[in-house]
């Protein structure tokens, strides 16, 4: 079984090893990204960094998961549905909802397709948020507290890493998200201090955003440790 914990209880080992990768040179295996921007897009706001620019940095995550109960993700969220990805509309570091500074973000919009389980409508354009995101370094910096600046500063010989203007940090063997694409995906509905429905987060990092195809009993999902298309019925429950 694997371990899963809260994004936010592993933000300093994450953001510590993530910005002592910056200070490496680029090389052929950096880290880099290699996917060429468009700087034509208007909804995705990743393709329109300059992909040289991007540092990447990943970390490993203890969580939990169950791979032998092929429904364990679709029992574990309250809501599992199918959804456009609309747009990406941005990376951040700072939660409105949670007031307070987080592991990088991505968050943009979504429609809903259809709905397996929980209380969404199927046509509801919403928000999304989703743990791995790129921002600018100084967002990123400026998110740490004084603790883990003062220990990236030892280990990069007391200087500032200042080699990448942005950084994408992301969970190791997790999947990047589209815009454009369709996913089943699992959520959790995310409320403001006011009390109002916010944003859907996706959970269950690689597990939980699955890349979907065909419609009706052609319905095929992309498992993302094989690879390989599966049938809808191997993840949700269908009546």
């Amino acid at each position: 079984m694997n371990r899963l914990t809260a994004p936010i209880m592993i933000a300093a080992v994450l953001l510590l090893g993530s910005l002592s990768a910056c200070a490496d040179s680029a090389g052929p295996g950096s880290g880099r990204t290699s996917k060429p921007s468009d700087p034509h897009s208007t909804n995705d706001a990743y393709a329109n960094i300059p992909a040289n620019e991007i540092q990447t940095a990943g970390t490993d995550v203890d969580f939990m998961w169950e791979p032998k109960d092929p429904f364990y993700g679709f029992n574990k969220y309250p809501i599992v549905a199918r959804v456009h990805i609309e747009s990406i509309g941005a990376g951040r570091t700072f939660s409105p909802i949670d007031n307070q500074h987080v592991f990088p973000q991505t968050v943009g919009k979504m429609t809903v397709r259809e709905v397996y389980k929980g209380d969404i409508a199927a046509g509801a354009g919403v928000n999304y948020s989703r743990v791995g995101g790129t921002v600018t370094f100084d967002e990123y910096w400026n998110s740490l507290n004084n603790a883990q600046q003062e220990k990236i500063l030892r280990l990069n010989g007391g200087a500032k890493p200042a080699d990448a203007k942005y950084i994408k940090a992301k969970i190791t063997n997790d999947v990047d998200l589209e815009a454009g694409k369709e996913y089943v995906a699992l959520l959790t509905p995310r409320s403001g201090q006011d009390g109002r429905l916010s944003e859907y987060s996706v959970q269950g990092y690689q597990y939980g955003l699955r890349e979907v195809k065909g419609t009706g009993a052609e319905t095929t999902l992309l498992n993302n440790e094989t690879h390989e298309w599966e049938s809808l019925g191997s993840f949700v429950k269908l009546p």
